[in-house]
């Protein structure tokens, strides 16, 4: 079994000139933590999603590969957070996507075991199906760790789940 079998075609994307600020609302509208991000020609340029925003609103100092550690120091007012989230709404999404040496992707074809391996891998909690030829890779769908739970868990474990209520003791 493959990849294809779990992974989700009906995906919301974006193109590399969405704003920060509309990216964000997109994936609270839409209850998603990733959104592939497409060129107009239909090329895969990358990843935008939560963990992404989550890293723009720390100190430059904590954004920086062997950064501060210990943000004890930083402002625990939801108005500075607003501040730093906002400084870059306006900015697009190209500018803060997953770095590519860290996104792990896959193919239709590749084999269920090691789509697992890939999400226990990475750092992003889906990953972008891609079919590549040549010069571009073409984005087919995403896998996520929710569809294996949703696709694969729950399929074992749930008809074998009852909850029993409790007896009454008298």
């Amino acid at each position: 079994m493959t990849v294809q079998a779990i992974m989700s075609t009906d995906l919301v994307t974006i193109e590399p000139t969405v704003k920060v600020k509309e990216a964000v609302r997109i994936m609270h509208e839409h209850r998603v933590g990733n959104l592939p991000v497409v060129a107009q020609d239909g090329g895969f340029v990358g990843l935008f999603g939560i963990r992404q925003a989550i890293r723009l609103m720390l100190p430059k100092a904590a954004q920086i590969e062997s950064g501060l550690r210990d943000l004890s120091f930083m402002p625990d007012e939801l108005g500075e957070l607003y501040y730093r989230l906002s400084k870059v709404g306006e900015r697009p999404v190209s500018d803060f996507l997953e770095e590519d040496d860290r996104l792990l992707r896959c193919k239709r074809s590749t084999p269920l075991p090691e789509v697992l391996e890939l999400l226990h891998e990475s750092v992003n909690t889906s990953l972008p199906v891609l079919v590549v030829d040549e010069d571009s890779a073409r984005l087919i769908g995403m896998v996520s760790r929710s569809d294996v739970l949703e696709k694969l868990v729950m399929k074992v474990f749930a008809p074998r789940c009852t909850v029993n209520p409790p007896t009454s003791r008298r």
